[in-house]
């Protein structure tokens, strides 16, 4: 198993566990590197924030060599750098002042109308977490000032080191909330404009959003992590262009008047492939049955529904709950349905086997994609099956444990929990060399789901990295 700094088709990869890391600053020997997404160590000047120093270096930018080496005495403060430019003629100075912009390249349009974006508008992505100065412009092009980030983080510090196994859960819950938005600050002239906002490149089923005049800033909710996403901020006069990418992370949501939710998407199996975003979203009950604040209100749904387009509600607590004729919170074409699911060690109990048959009968459904799945308070039945359906997506043993203890940044004693050891005790009756193996072989011989089912779950939920 490689770790480690290895060159690899020209570029230079860190590799922990034999996979790309995202490692930040490290140290290798008496040379430093700056190692980015999909474990690329960096060439040139960079913004080292906080959070990917390691403790190695300060907060602040620095420049790596064509060795992507760290070119000592390079450390600049982030709140004094500005890049000065001579005068020199009006070709140069366009050429000085596009931005560069990492992954896919933007169309010839896109980049030419990246030159205003440095004159009259410069929209900024940021950790709210980091105090980064704001970027400023010296409108007579004699200077500007223009941050670069790496990347965007979507959920706090800690929760980002809980992903990376930096941290224990007890650790990372203990620093409060995960989830953060996304914050889009810009300068606009005028009455404003509109951002639209897409993962593809060509602005397909870009989302938009109003950009008031008399702002500088807004929050974006549930973008999907590890993810290329291309702006566009038009205004009726101009139009600018530009591209970011977010971390690789747990990807928590905002669902107002649900709690506890998250996309089980964004993990990378043991075979190297990677669960989709947006297909599974696990949370809290949203009908207030039991927990009256857990109630998406009405006027809320429509935006819900727009942002995840879900068509089936897994709902994992028993129909004694409500005998009337349901209806999914989610809306009338959101299809719903009660599985009175076991929780930890019930699942070795003759009386839910049933019910587990069922569950995993229609998690092989193609048609009940995307789905939000939930008991009352995500935590326990909830838990317990997704623990399952991680075992059948290949994921490590490490990380279907910490996926259960993230529920601890909403009930920290859920944090603490080992409600789940039971679980992989009862496991070990069963044949099979690893967890994955033998969460299969308990599925098929005792509860009696077809291995073409399994191959369906993965069919729908995997695709390769």
């Amino acid at each position: 198993m490689k770790d480690g700094l290895i060159f690899e088709n020209d570029e230079l990869i860190y590799y922990k566990n034999g996979e790309p890391y995202h490692a930040g600053v490290v140290k290798d020997g008496e040379d430093i590197y700056y190692i980015t997404s999909h474990g690329r160590a960096i060439k040139g000047q960079h913004v080292i924030h906080r959070e990917m120093t390691n403790g190695i270096l300060e907060r602040g930018v620095y420049t790596f060599g064509e060795d992507y080496k760290l070119i000592p005495g390079s450390f600049v403060p982030p709140e004094k750098r500005k890049k000065k430019h001579k005068k020199r003629s009006k070709a140069s100075k366009r050429k000085a002042r596009i931005p560069h912009f990492k992954g896919k390249t933007l169309a010839a349009f896109g980049m030419m109308l990246a030159v205003l974006l440095v004159l009259l508008i410069i929209p900024h992505l940021i950790d709210s977490a980091e105090e980064d100065t704001p970027a400023t412009v010296d409108r007579s092009g004699e200077e500007f000032y223009l941050p670069e980030f790496e990347e965007v983080l979507l959920c706090s510090n800690a929760a980002k080191q809980l992903y990376d196994g930096k941290i224990t859960a007890e650790a990372a819950v203990a620093d409060g909330a995960a989830y953060r938005p996304l914050s889009f600050d810009y300068s606009l002239k005028g009455s404003g404009g509109s951002l639209y906002l897409s993962e593809d490149v060509d602005m397909e089923n870009a989302r938009k959003y109003i950009l008031p005049g008399n702002a500088t800033r807004i929050l974006i909710d549930n973008l999907k992590t590890d993810t290329t996403y291309y702006w566009e901020v038009r205004t009726a006069q101009d139009q600018y262009a530009g591209q970011f990418q977010t971390a690789k992370s747990t990807r928590f949501l905002s669902i107002p008047g649900a709690e506890n939710t998250r996309d089980i998407g964004g993990y990378v199996t043991q075979d190297g492939k990677t669960v989709k975003q947006g297909m599974l979203i696990r949370g809290s009950e949203i009908d207030g049955l039991v927990e009256k604040n857990y109630f998406i209100p009405k006027d809320q749904v429509e935006s819900v529904q727009k942002t995840f387009g879900f068509v089936y509600e897994f709902d994992l607590r028993g129909n004694s709950l409500y005998t009337g004729d349901y209806k999914s919170r989610l809306g009338d074409s959101v299809e719903h349905k009660f599985y009175g699911a076991p929780q930890y060690g019930q699942v070795f109990s003759h009386e839910y086997q049933m019910s587990l048959k069922e569950i995993f009968t229609d998690l092989a459904k193609p048609e009940n994609y995307p789905m939000y799945m939930h008991c009352t308070y995500g935590a326990d039945r909830t838990g317990t099956v997704i623990f399952l359906l991680q075992g059948i997506l290949n994921l490590s043993e490490e990380e279907m444990i910490r996926e259960f203890r993230r529920t601890g940044f909403t009930d920290y004693t859920f944090g603490r929990s080992n409600s789940m050891d039971v679980v992989i005790e009862g496991f070990n009756a069963y044949e099979g060399e690893t967890l994955q193996d033998r969460i299969i072989r308990f599925l098929i011989d005792e509860v009696g789901v077809t291995y073409h089912q399994i191959e369906s779950i993965r069919k729908i939920l995997l695709t390769e990295s």
